[in-house]
């Protein structure tokens, strides 16, 4: 066993989160992208999957950025397991990146292999491969993408959200009434050191002069419309927080499949 294996050992296995995803998925939409990640101690599969390739609206869902934060990996085999994705598909260009640090999933830990927290690394010149994987999805702009994260000081749900579309500005609270019908919401008046209203964090840096981005500014930057990181408790069940993250991707699909069919 070498250094880094004792140091921080299994705890989870990111097959087991394949095979689930791979059971539904293999027919209708088999992974289009299976990057191959190399670490001194395994290689490691990064998946991207896409169902209704084509389709007029598009959204990116991606979750697993940081390794100890398992609800977002379990909220995407959910909305499969409970055929929610269903409600979607036949308007919906929905592409999934389940899970970004499989290596730090496993054990638990925030950073990848490396010790590099990947969300701040999307604006490195010489970003880690699982950084180098996620930009290229970023071919076509979307309409939608979703961020699906916890905090572990957190007391409850909260959010991000960014886009040049102010009238969907709306959304934000949309998503935060939904999903305070399943878990609390944090009131803080200030979050991670930004102003905080509701359960909606408000960042008002120009992101175009920050040295580092996470993946959220390098959406903007890709001229994505509305762009959501979305944070629940992880002092709270598992099952609580999947749910929760479930209500806030469906409250976001469905706010903009109205936008855009009315």
């Amino acid at each position: 066993m070498n250094e880094s294996s004792s140091k921080h050992p299994k705890i989870r296995n990111i097959d087991s989160i394949y095979a689930r995803l791979h059971k539904y998925l293999d027919e209708i939409a088999p992974p289009t992208s299976n990057y191959s990640q190399q670490t001194e101690e395994q290689n490691y599969s990064l998946k991207q999957f896409v169902l209704g390739e084509g389709n007029p609206f598009r959204v990116l869902i991606s979750a697993g950025i940081h390794g100890d934060e398992p609800s977002g990996v379990e909220t995407i085999c959910a909305l499969f397991e409970n055929d929610i994705f269903k409600n979607y598909i036949d308007d919906w260009e929905i592409i999934l990146l389940p899970c970004l640090n499989p290596y730090g999933y496993e054990r638990g830990i925030r950073e990848n292999h490396e010790g590099i927290d990947l969300n701040r690394s999307f604006r490195n010149e010489s970003p880690p491969q699982e950084v180098v994987f996620a930009q290229s999805i970023f071919d076509k702009e979307f309409d939608l993408t979703i961020e699906l994260h916890e905090d572990d000081e957190s007391k409850g749900y909260y959010l991000y959200q960014k886009g040049d579309h102010l009238e969907d500005d709306v959304l934000g609270p949309q998503i935060i009434h939904t999903v305070k019908k399943i878990i609390p919401i944090n009131d803080d008046s200030e979050i991670d050191g930004h102003i905080s209203k509701a359960g909606i964090v408000t960042t008002v840096e120009d992101y175009k002069t920050m040295d580092w981005w996470p993946m959220t500014l390098f959406s903007i930057s890709k001229n994505s419309r509305r762009c959501f990181t979305l944070e629940s408790p992880t002092a709270l069940p598992l099952e609580k927080r999947v749910a929760a993250h479930i209500s806030a991707v469906e409250m976001a699909l469905n706010y903009f499949t109205k936008v855009f069919t009315d």
